[in-house]
């Protein structure tokens, strides 16, 4: 009987440190959305917990690395022919922006 009482405990434990997690990632996301401030960080799982997740979370911080400097070439790229075609005179007469 103590023995089963011990593992739900455990149990219970365990599910309240999973809904306090996620309640804090929730609140990060939001206070994100709210304040808009771009030094807010997000905390990952592996941030809570390097040691567990020090491979994947270097790996995906990696690709992160990656896809924000294949947006930026992007940027780049777009900025640069737009660039260009104004300062050929490209949409002189077609086109007024407002």
């Amino acid at each position: 009987m103590e023995s089963y009482e011990r593992k739900d405990r455990k149990q219970t434990k365990q599910r309240l440190i999973e809904k306090h997690f996620l309640a804090q990632d929730i609140a990060q996301y939001v206070s994100l959305v709210i304040n808009g401030s771009k030094d807010s960080q997000i905390l990952e799982l592996w941030d809570y917990f390097p040691e567990l997740f020090e491979n994947q979370g270097s790996e995906i911080n990696k690709k992160k690395q990656e896809q924000e400097v294949a947006v930026y070439k992007a940027q780049m790229i777009d900025f640069a022919h737009r660039h260009n075609h104004a300062r050929i005179g490209g949409d002189k007469a077609g086109r007024h922006d407002t």
